[in-house]
């Protein structure tokens, strides 16, 4: 997409400039302050410009030249998410680079990288990232997971979720506007899956959530029953503290799935 021939997306203020030159500075603070802004970090030019190209039409683009320059650019909190393209990177070098920007701030991450056995994408997730998609996949999926992604997340722009009340469950307190959990008043630190997992048991507490529902908590309507939940739900028991034999929490009816549950003397509630 280009705007009177001038290449849209925003690269470190250059774009801005550019715009502003061509539009005026009237409509172009109108259109910046109606679109999200997307950070992407690629370890190949060729395919920053196909992912940039390929979201430019709903998001400002913003260019990360190295992992050091994302990872200072993610911390005004501007970025929707962030868009890592590790086409030739090793699978060290593409948990780094999630584990380093989710040490910054909790933006959700979108990674393409050849790395598509299930050990690795596993391991992609484990490390904090939302997506996990092949650099061969197609321009209308890629924008539609991206789209799915800041969704979930929740991260775009002031909606209902900023009003919603920190819901309690026994000592464990999750706040939906902030995205913060906390468990005997000590911050749990959840990537953005976690938390998002933690939430939706947190709003229906008691509730046997099956693995389609967790999977739609987890991945949204675009999960294609790829990957398996017990991941994050191992993880989410770790931070929590309990064992899948000795919960606290996270209470598996065998059979059916997962429910959040504590005893009558720790009743969950809204505040």
């Amino acid at each position: 997409m280009s705007l009177n021939g001038v290449p849209w997306g925003r690269n470190h203020g250059f774009i801005e400039f550019t715009l502003l030159a061509a539009i005026g500075p009237g409509l172009l603070s109108i259109i910046i302050g109606l679109m999200d802004m997307i950070l992407v970090l690629s370890d190949s030019s060729g395919t920053v410009g196909r992912a940039a190209s390929v979201l430019q039409s709903t998001y400002l683009i913003d260019r990360a030249g190295s992992l050091g320059d994302a990872r200072f650019a993610v911390r005004d909190g501007q970025h929707a998410g962030v868009i890592l393209n590790m086409e030739i990177a090793s699978m060290a070098k593409v948990v780094e680079s999630v584990k380093t920007i989710i040490s910054v701030r909790p933006v959700p991450i979108l990674v393409l990288t050849v790395q598509q056995n299930e050990a690795d994408v596993v391991r992609i997730f484990q490390s904090g990232a939302d997506e996990c998609l092949p650099p061969t996949v197609t321009g209308a999926e890629l924008l539609a997971r991206t789209k799915a992604m800041i969704r979930r997340h929740g991260n775009r722009r002031p909606t209902d979720i900023e009003t919603e009340a920190d819901i309690v469950v026994g000592s464990l307190r999750i706040s939906p506007a902030a995205r913060e959990a906390t468990l005997d008043g000590r911050p749990l630190g959840l990537a953005s899956r976690e938390f998002d997992l933690l939430l939706a048991l947190a709003r229906r507490p008691g509730h046997t959530f099956d693995r389609r529902d967790l999977q739609k908590a987890l991945w949204g309507t675009h999960s294609y029953g790829r990957f398996n939940v017990n991941a994050y739900v191992t993880r989410l028991r770790r931070k929590l503290g309990e064992l899948a034999e000795k919960p606290r929490f996270l209470h598996t009816v065998y059979g059916v799935g997962l429910k959040l549950h504590v005893s009558n003397s720790d009743q969950p509630g809204q505040v």
